[in-house]
């Protein structure tokens, strides 16, 4: 999710245990549920693959990842967003995680448990894509700081209005995001 290894690497149980020092029993564990994330698939052979995203596919997440951010913000109670603002984080982390946690934060104050399960799934399969932003997009803070005023303040056309523009930058950036994360630089090319 961050980036080390390069979409559609085979990831050896036994290698990551070794480099982990764990055994594989507890690491297989692990990466079952990440492949019911969406965020590993099992490899012909053995083992797990990195899953191999097109662009089509990361443009579809992102419409997902909006449709999913505007059905939890019309079903909110006003008084269930958090406090103090989440932007005061950006400062201790990275700009790709505090957009994470930004939406994170917004699938946990849902009162729909299936509804904040689908956003924080979308949420950090988009991560690695949001390292991408990071290199190709500006005024990402300043972005990120009002899409948080309007989840927090907005009124409901202002705020949907806001949010469908932060999506929509994105989705027109598709390629050039795609790119950015094909050329992540990756430790490895195969684990195991």
């Amino acid at each position: 999710m961050a980036g080390r290894w390069a979409p559609g690497i085979l990831l050896i149980e036994r290698g990551l245990a070794a480099e982990y020092g764990v055994s594989v029993s507890p690491l297989r564990d692990a990466a079952q549920r990440l492949v019911g994330e969406h965020m590993l698939e099992i490899a012909a052979g053995g083992g797990y693959r990195i899953p191999v995203q097109t662009q089509d596919m990361l443009r579809s997440l992102y419409r997902w990842h909006s449709h999913l951010v505007r059905l939890i913000m019309k079903a909110m109670r006003p008084d269930a967003l958090p406090r103090p603002p989440i932007s005061s984080l950006i400062g201790t982390t990275s700009l790709p995680q505090a957009t994470t946690n930004l939406f994170l934060t917004l699938a946990d104050a849902c009162e729909d448990p299936e509804h904040t399960r689908a956003l924080k799934s979308a949420t950090e399969r988009l991560h690695q894509a949001r390292l991408g932003e990071a290199q190709i997009m500006r005024n990402l803070t300043q972005e990120l700081q009002m899409v948080e005023v309007a989840t927090i303040s907005g009124r409901d056309h202002d705020r949907f209005e806001v949010l469908w523009a932060y999506h929509r930058r994105r989705i027109r950036r598709v390629d050039r995001i795609f790119e950015a994360i094909s050329h992540l630089p990756n430790q490895y090319t195969s684990i195991g």
